[in-house]
C-alpha cells in the first residue's frame, strides 16, 4: 500500500514512516505542497495523509487538498487531515472541507491503523474483482 504524508515536522514524519512502515506500507514523505504535488504526479497513491499547519508562508493543507481535488487521478483516493487542530468543531469543519477522515495529533495509531485497514480491504477487493 503507498501512502503519502505531507508533514513538514521532520520528528512527526519520521514517527508517522516508522508507524506506519510496520504495517507493510510504503511510505512517501512531502515536506511542503509543491512537494507534495510533483509527487501525486509520479507516483501511484492508495492514502493521503495531509497535515493541515505546513509552515509559515506555505500552502496549508486545506489549500492542498483543493489543489488535489483538481486532479483526475486522485478522484478515488482518500484524504486524511493529520493535525493538530483539535479544537471542538475542527474535525467537523476539515470534513467539510473535503477531507475523508480527521486525526488530531498526536495522532491515536489504533484508529489510523484501523482506517489504513479498510482502505487496504477496498485496494484488496479491488483486486480480486479484476482477476
Amino acid at each position: 500500500m503507498n501512502i503519502l504524508y505531507v508533514e513538514d515536522n521532520k520528528i512527526n514524519a519520521m514517527v508517522m514512516n516508522k508507524m506506519l512502515s510496520k504495517n507493510s506500507s510504503n511510505i512517501m514523505i512531502a515536506e511542503n505542497g509543491p512537494v507534495a504535488l510533483k509527487m501525486v504526479k509520479e507516483s501511484t497513491l492508495d492514502l493521503i495523509l495531509v497535515d493541515i499547519n505546513l509552515g509559515l508562508n506555505q500552502m496549508d493543507g486545506c489549500e492542498l487538498l483543493k489543489r488535489f481535488k483538481q486532479l483526475d487521478r486522485l478522484k478515488t483516493i482518500p484524504i486524511y487531515a493529520v493535525t493538530a487542530y483539535a479544537m471542538p468543531g475542527d474535525a467537523q469543519k476539515f470534513i467539510k472541507i473535503g477531507f475523508d477522515k480527521y486525526f488530531s495529533k498526536p495522532v491515536n495509531f489504533d484508529k489510523l491503523l484501523t482506517a489504513i485497514s479498510k482502505v487496504r480491504k477496498g485496494l484488496n477487493n479491488k483486486t480480486s474483482v479484476k482477476k
